[in-house]
Order: C-alpha cells, then sequence, then structure tokens
C-alpha cells in the first residue's frame, strides 16, 4: 500500500505515467474490472433496499391520509408515522449514494464508503428498533393497563368497547367509557377488554417487529454487495498502479524512451515483457505527449 502511493506521489504529474495509464486501459482488459454478475447483484439488491424504504414511505402516507382508526392509533402513534417517513427518505437517500458510487467505483470511492457506513448506521438503528418493538410484547398486560387507565383518550377505549362488546379494562368497573353501548347495560356476564386489546397489540406489533427484521436481513445484503464491490476496486486501482509503474520503469530504461527493458518483438512491431504486455506504439501514438 506504501509503495502504491509513493508511486502516486512521484508520477502524478507526470505526463509520461498519464500517457501510460490511458494506453493500458486502451491495450488491456483489467482482469479486475467489475464483472456483469457482480453489477447485476449489486443493482438488484440495491433496489431492493430502496425498495423498504419506498414501502416505508408508502406505509406512512396510507396512515397519514387514511382516517386513522383510534384503535389502530394506540399501537401506530403518530410519532411512528413520522419515524416511518424520516426512515423512508434516509433510505432512499443512501440507496442513491451506492448507486452513484457504483456507477464510477474507481472515481467515487469516497461514496462507496459512504454507502458502507451509512448502512452500518441504517443496521444498528432498524435492529434497534425491532428489538424495542419486539420487548413490548413482553408486558403487554402491565404496560397496556397502564396506557387504558393512564393515555388513552375515551375514543381509543370506546373503539374497543364497541368492536368487541366488551366494557373497561379487566372488568366494568376499571377505567370504562360509559357512553360506549357495552357498559349501558352491565350485568353479571359483562367483561373486561384486556383479551382484545392483548390480542390487536401482539398481532399489530409482531406483523411491524417481523417488517422490521426482514428490512435489517435485506440491508446486511445490501452491505455485503457494497463490500464486494469496493473489494473489487481496490482491487483495480493497485492493478492499474502497479502496471503503470512497470510501464513507466521500462520506457525508461530503453533507448528510445519506449523501448522495454526485457522485449520481445511482437507481430505488429511493438514490445512484450512479463509486465506490460501487448503495449504497442500504436496505442501510444494515440496519447501523444
Amino acid at each position: 500500500m506504501e509503495h502504491t502511493e509513493t508511486n502516486a506521489h512521484i508520477y502524478k504529474n507526470s505526463k509520461e505515467l498519464d500517457t501510460m495509464l490511458r494506453a493500458v486501459d486502451v491495450t488491456t482488459s483489467s482482469p479486475m474490472r467489475l464483472k456483469s454478475s457482480v453489477q447485476f447483484g449489486f443493482g438488484l439488491i440495491t433496489a431492493c433496499y430502496m425498495a423498504t424504504g419506498i414501502t416505508a414511505l408508502a406505509v406512512a402516507e396510507y396512515f397519514v391520509s387514511e382516517d386513522s382508526s383510534p384503535k389502530r392509533e394506540t399501537i401506530v402513534t403518530t410519532n411512528v408515522t413520522k419515524s416511518l417517513f424520516v426512515a423512508g427518505v434516509f433510505i432512499i437517500v443512501v440507496s442513491l449514494v451506492g448507486i452513484t458510487g457504483a456507477l464510477s467505483p474507481l472515481s467515487r470511492k469516497r461514496w462507496l464508503l459512504a454507502y458502507i457506513w451509512l448502512l452500518v448506521i441504517t443496521i444498528l438503528f432498524e435492529t434497534g428498533v425491532g428489538i424495542w418493538l419486539w420487548s413490548r410484547t413482553l408486558d403487554v398486560n402491565d404496560l397496556y393497563g397502564f396506557n387504558w387507565r393512564s393515555l388513552w383518550s375515551d375514543a381509543m377505549k370506546k373503539s374497543y368497547q364497541d368492536d368487541y362488546h366488551c366494557c373497561g379494562y379487566l372488568n366494568p368497573h376499571d377505567s370504562p367509557v360509559l357512553s360506549s353501548d357495552s357498559c349501558r347495560n352491565v350485568n353479571g356476564s359483562s367483561f373486561g377488554c384486556t383479551h382484545f386489546v392483548h390480542e390487536f397489540a401482539l398481532d399489530s406489533l409482531g406483523y411491524i417487529y417481523t417488517c422490521v427484521f426482514s428490512f435489517v436481513l435485506i440491508d446486511v445484503f445490501a452491505m455485503m454487495a457494497g463490500m464486494v464491490v469496493l473489494i473489487i476496486r481496490n482491487d483495480e486501482e493497485r492493478w492499474r498502479w502497479s502496471r503503470a509503474n512497470s510501464i513507466f520503469k521500462s520506457m525508461k530504461g530503453g533507448g528510445n524512451g519506449f523501448e522495454p527493458k526485457v522485449t520481445n518483438a511482437t507481430p505488429d512491431g511493438g514490445y512484450e515483457d512479463p509486465y506490460t504486455t501487448w503495449i504497442t506504439p500504436n496505442a501510444l501514438a494515440m496519447y501523444p505527449q
């Protein structure tokens, strides 16, 4: 690595090295170049990652545009909707960063690095959200009992009472909404809404955190794809510098400035050596100094 950086420092202003670098690009095909299968795989996974952001925006838009039922608002609050919108925009921006870097990986290394690190942040955030949502299913009774008695509006509680024909939380005397039809004729057979609140909360939270963890899995694959592109890009950069350095040394060692130290004649009048294969005068003539 130090050798490569030293060569770059010495030769970065050299017209001869620039000529040889461009000659290498024209006359040879780097074995390190991104294969079409790698490009397709990166594009497919990045598209899936972007789709998670679009999904988050669509869900947020649905909850905002539709008349949200009070019962659903007990699980999907306004803060959750805002978080979905922010997460969707962030994911789409990160996807565009990755696509920009992958279009020209040799000249946009920082874009690829930024893409990978932003994906790491996304993975950590979504994992944390998923674990938090899952943890809320472990103590449903105390959590939603407190919410029913202290936080939820009468409209939220009434939606449960009307839909499930129950009254109160544990029983008809536990913080009921008396305006509900279910609480107008309370008798010995009346029951609270505890079971129905738990069932609705567990089902809703289960769907949400399952989707979040699915998004995390896609994020991990997207990060791995970005790392593969970055590794191939770094290998190609090292290959180019090594080849250009070998050609440059061969030029300096020849009598006419273009004759390699170790030469074998090629059919078209060029030269061949173990490092600079088939770099011909015709190719060099395309880039006059």
